[in-house]
């Protein structure tokens, strides 16, 4: 059985490649954190990670 990845929709982003290396290198930081850094929402932040794929990542290393 084959498995397909689900299309995403091209957006545009306000986020900078800056910021999106900042919340990658700083994933692991809590979301108050983030957002004393970041010119984001809370909710703004949480889809950012979801779409970097980084919640993903996060299930995936919490398995080990």
């Amino acid at each position: 059985m084959k498995h397909y990845l689900k299309q995403t929709k091209s957006t545009i982003s306000n986020w900078t490649t800056e910021q999106d290396c900042f919340l990658i290198e700083n994933n692991s930081l809590p979301i108050h954190e983030l957002i004393e850094h970041l010119p984001f929402s809370e909710e703004e932040i949480r889809v950012r990670r979801a779409v970097l794929g980084l919640v993903r990542r996060d299930k995936q290393m919490k398995i080990y």
